[in-house]
C-alpha cells in the first residue's frame, strides 16, 4: 500500500526515512530542497483538506523530446527524457463519496503561485454509462463531447484544467469498473514543470493526477495496470480538452531512464531502445519566451494527415502498383500490415528506398475529404474510405469539413522522415556520431516550416537513393508540417546559427518543442556552453540578441527516472 498518515510522511521527511526515493529522483545534491518541497505539498494539502486519513503521494516528471516532434498521434515512436528536478506531485485522500476537489499550486519562476483557480465536481456527473476504457473507446468519446461543445460554444477547446484531471478519471473508472471502484478523492497539486510549452506541463498533470486516483484505490500504476493503459489511455484522455495531440509525452513521463534517453513507442505504449546522453553534452531547455497559440483549424488538419495519407497509399495507390516490377514483391496482406503511417517502410513493405520515394509522389500537394472519397471511388476503394471515415475521422475533427483544403503531401513526408529522424539519431547516438545527430535536429526544425515537397524534390531523392547515397535516406528530408511562427522559428535560428559558426556542427543543436507555434526550445550542447567557458559567450547571444535574461547553466535537463507513486514511510 501506499497510503499512510500527513504526519507519517512529514515525520519520514524530516528523518530522512524518504531520502532513498528522494535520491532516486532528483539525485544525492538536491535531497534537502526536495524534502522541503515535499512539506510544502503536505503543509498545503493540511491547510486546505485538513490532516485526518490516509494519503498518498504521486510524482510525475516534465518531459523532453529530443526527437520525434507531432509524430506520435500517427503511431510512431519518439526519443524522450523524463526532466529530473522538474515535477508535479499530488497529494490525494479518498473521499466517502465521488466527490472531487482539487487544489493547484504553481512553484515556478515568474509565475503567481495560484494561477489555476480550485476545481470540484462530482464523478456521477462526468462518467459515461457506455465503456470507454480503451485508447479508442475514449478518443471516440472524446470526439463526441468536443463536438458537443463546439456547437454549443463555437469552440472545440477548453482552458479549465480541471477537464484534463476529469477526463483521466473517466477513462480510469471505466477501466477499473468490475474489478475496483474509482473513488473521488481530495487533492493538491503541486508542481515546478514549466508551463510556457515544451515540457508537457498538462500532461505531467494527466499521469500525477491518474497516479493518485490509482493510489488512492490501493492500486500502484507501475504494477496494477497496463504500460498501454497508462500511457496510450490515459494520455488520449485529454482529447476530452478538445487537443488533438499524441501519447508520447506521457510515454517519457513514464517509461523515463536516469542519465537515458528512451524512444518511446505508442499503440502500444513500450520502450523501443534507448541511449545515454554524450558525456560531453547535456540536454538543453530553455524558454523561447515566444507565446504559445493555437490554430484549431490548422491543428485538426495537421493530425487527419497521417490517417488519409495511410488510407490513400494503402488502398488506393499500392494496389494499382502490384504489376510494376518495382513493386512485385508486395505482400498480400497490406490491410493488415499497414494500419498507421509508421507501418509505411522499406522493410514492412518489403521496398527499397527509391519506390518509397515514388509512393510519396503519389501524394496530392492538397486535397479534401470530398476529392479524396472521389479518388477512392474511381479505384473501387470507396467502402474503404467510408470505412476509414468511421473509424479516424468522423466526429473527430469539427473544423474539417468535405472541402477543406488539406495540404497532405508535405504533412505525410514530414511524418515518414521524422520517423526515420528517430531511428537514425538514436542510431548516431550509440555510435558517437555526434555531428550526425545534430544534423538531425536542425532538419526537424526545418520541417516544421510552412514549405512545400514539390516533385523535383522526390525525384532527385529518389535518384539518389538508387546510387545508394547515404544522404538520400528520409530522415535528411525535412518535409513541411507547418506549425511555426517567425518569432519562434527566430529563437532557434539564432542560437543554432551561434553554436554552428562558434564551435563548429559538433557545439550543439537546438530545436522548437512542443505541439504548437511557440513555447520552449532545446536539444543538445557541449557542456562547455552550459557549464564551462563559452557559457558567457551564449549567454551574452541570449540576452542581446533575444533579450532573454537567463544563466545557460540553469537550462541543463538532467534525464531521470519516470513517473511513480512515492513509497511511504516504514
Amino acid at each position: 500500500m501506499f497510503a499512510t498518515s500527513l504526519r507519517q510522511w512529514s515525520l519520514g521527511l524530516s528523518s530522512g526515512a524518504l531520502d532513498s526515493h528522494l535520491e532516486l529522483y532528483y539525485g544525492a545534491a538536491e535531497v534537502q530542497v526536495w524534502r522541503q518541497r515535499y512539506q510544502d505539498a503536505l503543509e498545503l494539502f493540511g491547510q486546505r483538506y485538513g490532516e485526518a486519513g490516509d494519503i498518498v503521494v504521486a510524482r510525475c516528471p516534465g518531459q523532453m523530446n529530443i526527437m520525434g516532434v507531432h509524430i506520435d498521434y500517427g503511431g510512431m515512436p519518439s526519443i524522450r527524457l523524463a526532466v529530473r528536478g522538474r515535477d508535479t506531485l499530488t497529494v490525494a485522500r479518498g473521499t466517502a463519496d465521488g466527490s472531487v476537489r482539487l487544489s493547484n499550486v504553481l512553484r515556478y519562476p515568474g509565475e503567481p503561485a495560484e494561477r489555476f483557480a480550485p476545481v470540484a465536481f462530482d464523478l456521477a456527473q462526468i462518467v459515461p454509462t457506455e465503456n470507454v476504457g480503451t485508447r479508442e473507446a475514449i478518443m471516440s468519446y472524446a470526439g463526441r463531447v468536443c463536438a458537443e461543445r463546439q456547437a454549443r460554444t463555437g469552440r472545440a477547446q477548453v482552458d479549465d484544467w480541471g477537464v484534463l484531471v476529469q477526463g483521466q478519471l473517466v477513462f480510469l473508472e471505466s477501466l477499473l469498473r468490475g474489478r475496483v471502484g474509482c473513488r473521488g478523492f481530495d487533492g493538491l497539486v503541486w508542481s515546478n514543470v514549466s508551463p510556457s510549452g515544451g515540457m508537457s506541463s498538462s500532461s505531467a498533470l494527466v499521469i500525477a493526477t491518474a497516479c493518485a486516483a490509482l493510489g488512492v484505490v490501493g492500486l500502484n500504476p507501475r504494477t496494477d495496470v497496463s504500460l498501454a493503459d497508462l500511457v496510450d489511455g490515459v494520455g488520449t484522455s485529454e482529447w476530452i480538452r478538445g487537443t488533438r495531440g499524441g501519447t508520447a509525452d506521457h510515454g517519457g513521463m513514464v517509461m523515463g531512464r536516469a542519465g537515458k534517453v528512451v524512444s518511446v513507442g505508442v499503440f502500444p505504449a513500450a520502450s523501443q531502445g534507448e541511449a545515454r546522453v554524450p558525456a560531453d553534452y547535456v540536454a538543453f531547455v530553455l524558454d523561447s519566451g515566444v507565446p504559445r497559440v493555437y490554430d484549431d483549424a490548422m491543428k485538426e488538419e495537421t493530425v487527419i494527415a497521417y490517417p488519409l495519407g495511410t488510407f490513400l497509399l494503402r488502398d488506393v495507390v499500392l494496389p494499382q502498383l502490384r504489376h510494376d516490377p518495382e513493386f512485385a514483391g508486395l505482400p498480400a496482406d497490406l490491410g493488415n500490415r499497414i494500419r498507421f503511417i509508421r507501418d509505411l517502410t522499406e522493410a514492412n513493405l518489403g521496398l527499397g528506398l527509391p519506390a518509397l520515394y515514388r509512393l510519396l509522389e503519389a501524394v496530392p500537394r492538397c486535397t479534401s475529404l470530398a476529392r479524396l472519397r472521389q479518388q477512392a471511388r474511381e479505384a473501387g476503394a470507396e467502402a474503404a474510405f467510408d470505412a476509414m471515415h468511421a473509424r479516424e475521422v468522423a466526429g473527430k475533427f469539427p473544423h474539417i469539413t468535405d472541402d477543406y483544403p488539406i495540404w497532405l503531401r508535405r504533412r505525410f513526408v514530414f511524418g515518414l522522415a521524422e520517423q526515420d529522424r528517430v531511428r537514425y539519431l538514436l542510431e548516431y547516438l550509440n555510435a558517437g556520431q555526434v555531428d550526425r545527430a545534430l544534423e538531425l535536429m536542425r532538419a526537424s526544425h526545418d520541417g516544421d516550416l510552412d514549405q512545400e515537397v514539390p516533385d523535383e524534390i522526390l525525384a532527385e531523392a529518389e535518384r539518389r537513393a538508387r546510387r545508394g547515397d547515404e544522404r538520400a535516406r528520409l530522415c535528411f528530408l525535412p518535409g513541411g508540417y507547418g506549425r511555426m511562427t517567425v518569432a519562434y522559428d527566430r529563437v532557434v535560428r539564432v542560437i543554432n546559427e551561434f553554436l554552428l559558426t562558434d564551435g563548429g556542427p559538433t557545439a550543439g543543436s537546438v530545436q522548437r518543442f512542443g505541439a504548437g507555434w511557440g513555447g520552449n526550445v532545446g536539444g543538445l550542447v557541449r557542456r562547455e556552453y552550459a557549464i564551462g567557458d563559452r557559457r558567457g559567450s551564449l549567454a551574452r547571444l541570449l540576452a542581446d540578441d533575444l533579450g532573454l535574461h537567463v544563466d545557460p547553466a540553469t537550462c541543463i535537463a538532467v534525464p531521470g527516472e519516470g513517473a511513480c507513486l512515492v513509497p511511504p514511510p516504514a
